[in-house]
């Protein structure tokens, strides 16, 4: 894939920057060879994105392929834990006490049919669905 002028520089400078952002917190918080090797790679990105932007074309495809294994890992880590933390346990008390659809079969009852309030029919009503 063949990345333009612009989006290289772009990468450079952004990714650059955080870096010499980070490593400019990691030095007020008194580290030490943190904030070099931070302000290291910051460099090492902003210059060439600033200079000659094609060469960070190598760096910005690794760096994107790593970041897409790991959204891919997180994704399936997040959208896991929000399904068995969050929505089983609504779906396990929602059986256990409510019947949302009324679908329990009563016996006592002839029909179960449940009948809805008689309105006046109204057009725009109709075409406006959702």
């Amino acid at each position: 894939m063949h990345q333009s002028s612009r989006d290289l520089r772009k990468f450079g400078v952004t990714v650059g920057l955080a870096f010499l952002v980070l490593g400019a917190v990691s030095r007020w918080r008194g580290h030490e060879l943190p904030p070099r090797v931070l302000w290291t790679l910051g460099t090492l990105l902003l210059v060439p994105g600033l200079v000659a932007p094609a060469l960070l074309g190598p760096v910005q495809r690794a760096w994107m392929a790593a970041a897409e294994v790991m959204a891919s890992f997180n994704t399936r880590v997040i959208l896991g834990l929000l399904f068995y933390v969050v929505f089983t346990p609504v779906g396990f008390v929602m059986r256990l006490f409510r019947d949302p659809m009324t679908r329990s079969m009563r016996d006592t009852k002839r029909s179960h049919w449940i009948r809805r309030k008689l309105e006046p029919v109204d057009r725009a009503r109709y075409e406006q669905q959702f």
